[in-house]
This record gives C-alpha cells, sequence and structure tokens, in this order.
C-alpha cells in the first residue's frame, strides 16, 4: 500500500486518541498536588494527636525541667533527659504525655515526655486541639473526594478541587463576600468528510468545549456561606452539601 495513503489512516486514529485522553480534562478543575503529611513512618500510638499533620507551623513550648523522654507512652525504650529551660517543639498530644522534640545531652532527640515538664501552652489548648482535630479529620476526607462543603475555607476548597476559573468580590452594608466560580465542559465531537492528496474522502473528527455546568461558592470572612451549583456538575457529598465545624483555633 502507497504510504501516502496511510497518512489520513494514522492521522484519524492519532486524532482519536487525542480526543479520548482530552475528555478526562476538566478545565478548571486542577488538583493541587499536595505533600502527604500522613505517611510518617512513625509508628503511632493510639488515642494521641499528632500535630505535624494538621499544622502548618511548628507549635513551640519550653521545657522547664530535665525530664526523660521515652520512645513510647509506656515507657518502653528510654532515649535521654531533655536539657532544662530549652525551647522544644510539640509534636504530639496524649492524656497521659506530650511528644517533644528538644536537646538532650547525646544530641536532639524526639520523645514522650510528662505534661508537667513543659510550659508556654494556654490553659485551652487541648480543647481547642481536640476540636481542630475532629474538624481536620472530616475536612480531610472532603478533600480526598474532591468535594467541598458549607464551613470551609478557601484554602480548602481550592485543596479539594482546584483554583477557579473566576474569582469576584462583593462589598454591601452588611459586608464583604467574595466568590468563587467553577466551570465543567464537555467536549462535543464534530465530524467532517475531507480529501486527502489523491481526492479519496475520509471522515475527520474534532471536539469542540462546550460549557455544560458551574458551581458558584460564596465566601464570608473566609468560609464558606453558600454554594450554587448547576446541572453537569457534582461538588457535593453524596449528592447534597453538608457542614463542617467552623474553623478552630489552636491559640
Amino acid at each position: 500500500m502507497n504510504l501516502r495513503a496511510l497518512f489520513p489512516l494514522i492521522a484519524l486514529f492519532l486524532c482519536g486518541i487525542t480526543s479520548v485522553n482530552a475528555q478526562l480534562r476538566r478545565p478548571g478543575v486542577v488538583m493541587i498536588e499536595r505533600e502527604d503529611r500522613t505517611s510518617s513512618r512513625l509508628n503511632k500510638e493510639e488515642g494521641a494527636i499528632y500535630l505535624e499533620e494538621m499544622v502548618e507551623d511548628p507549635v513551640p513550648v519550653r521545657i522547664s525541667k530535665q525530664v526523660a523522654a521515652y520512645s513510647t507512652l509506656s515507657g518502653d525504650r528510654w532515649l535521654g533527659n531533655l536539657v532544662p529551660n530549652q525551647n522544644a517543639v510539640l509534636l504530639a498530644v496524649s492524656e497521659k504525655a506530650y511528644r517533644v522534640r528538644g536537646q538532650a545531652k547525646q544530641g536532639q532527640i524526639a520523645g514522650w515526655v510528662s505534661k508537667a515538664s513543659v510550659e508556654g501552652l494556654p490553659p485551652e489548648f487541648e480543647e481547642n486541639l481536640r476540636l481542630f482535630h475532629e474538624r481536620y479529620e472530616i475536612v480531610k476526607e472532603l478533600i480526598d473526594n474532591h468535594q467541598v462543603a458549607l464551613g470551609m475555607t478557601v484554602g480548602e476548597v481550592t485543596a479539594s478541587i482546584g483554583p477557579p476559573d473566576k474569582r469576584s468580590s462583593k462589598v454591601t452594608r452588611e459586608g464583604r463576600t467574595d466568590s468563587l466560580e467553577y466551570i465543567s465542559y464537555e467536549r462535543i465531537p464534530q465530524s467532517t468528510v475531507t480529501y486527502d492528496a489523491f481526492g479519496r474522502p475520509f471522515t475527520s473528527t474534532q471536539y469542540v468545549e462546550v460549557e455544560n455546568g458551574r458551581v458558584k461558592i460564596d465566601f464570608v470572612n473566609d468560609t464558606v456561606t453558600s454554594i450554587e451549583e448547576s446541572e453537569g456538575i457534582n461538588f457535593g457529598a453524596g449528592g447534597g452539601f453538608h457542614t463542617v465545624p467552623t474553623p478552630v483555633f489552636l491559640f
């Protein structure tokens, strides 16, 4: 067979491959790569809350007196004694002890120490942390499933479904409302008959992007207050939107 006669067939085949792949793309819904902070190799204690999974910045504390640090809550292995009157970083919290990173005589260590040796945390810290952790687990599941809910923040929404196609703001006597708008598209095939260099007809298919849905998310004080969704796009959980607790501040 003449190689030149194959060119239209090859072009049609490649066009088909490209279009199938392209249909998987949804403009405006680009997922953000996020660091997987849950894949730590650390053997976690049951019931303990680990801060490094949830917070971006270290939580500073102060070691008020020399204290022994252990690898587990049950004190299976002694790691060393933390030097008194030093700054340290809080890593995890349990009912019985704190896990901290600090300086010992043999170098820097991370282990569980008695709560009585740790200063610098406000009285309400552990209660706030419990509420913070409960909300974190709810929002994490929504983000993992690329869903949105009332009560999420702008950062959580974009982490879940990507950057918006459009941003807008409205200021009234009641205050300011910020909005994010997302648009989904459907690729519609359009076939036409063209002719090769030898005058032989063949079918050429092109895909045109047509909007098939959009969602508008309104925020007040960085918190989702309303979600308006049209057909063709579904960011709700199980066909409906849920409400998550308002953001909790540790300090």
